[in-house]
Parts: C-alpha cells; sequence; structure tokens
C-alpha cells in the first residue's frame, strides 16, 4: 500500500484533517522528530489502497472544499513526473486525473483565524 504525503503549512492542519474524516478519506499522522526543524506545520499520508479509484474522487472532493471554504487557501500538487499543478479552479475530475499522478501535495491557510471550522 502505497502513500501520498500532505504538507500542510500554517493554519491548514485542522480544517483538512476535519475534512479527510467528514469524507473518509484513510490517513495517518507522520511523526514529528524532536530536534528536527520542519518547515510545514504537520505532515501526513494519505493511504492510497489499490485498485481503489474511489479515493481518488474523495480526495479531490476534499481539496475542492478546503479551497472554497476559505479566501487564500491554496493547494499545491508535484507530480511524479515533477510537474507542479495548482489546484485552484481545477474540477473535482480534473483534480482526480492529476491525483492519480501525484507525487505529493501541500495545503495552505494564509489566515489566521479563531474558530475551528471548516
Amino acid at each position: 500500500m502505497d502513500t501520498l504525503h500532505v504538507y500542510l503549512f500554517k493554519d491548514s492542519l485542522t480544517p483538512f484533517v476535519a475534512l479527510l474524516n467528514e469524507h473518509q478519506v484513510k490517513y495517518q499522522m507522520q511523526e514529528a522528530r524532536t530536534g528536527v526543524q520542519m518547515a510545514p506545520s504537520a505532515v501526513i499520508e494519505i493511504v492510497q489502497a489499490v485498485g481503489n479509484a474511489a479515493m481518488w474522487g474523495a480526495l479531490a472532493t476534499v481539496l475542492v472544499a478546503f479551497i472554497n471554504s476559505r479566501r487564500g487557501r491554496k493547494v499545491i500538487i508535484t507530480t511524479k513526473d515533477n510537474i507542479i499543478v495548482h489546484a485552484e479552479g481545477l474540477s473535482p475530475k480534473e483534480l482526480e486525473q492529476v491525483l492519480e499522478h501525484a507525487k505529493n501535495l501541500t495545503a495552505i491557510d494564509p489566515t489566521k483565524h479563531e474558530e475551528s471550522s471548516v
């Protein structure tokens, strides 16, 4: 079983994980190493079940919901061919196609917000 690394920056951890849970996308938190400085605030791994094409659709839905729920949010996908794709403006179907070739992705929520709503 492969995993897709998701690098979460700024205040993106709580809302991103809430959306993963809501859409039943399986993930695991990557352990933070003591004494190692990390640029992202958190790293999670999306579990890629072999032969489960529905997982890409659910993850695409999560990304669209994440981007559209707060102004300024960004998702950047790096493919296995090292092509950088900015997810803003892509449809869920287009995102599915990109995600099938993803090496990792980055989610950024630059806005500091008080409430923990998605």
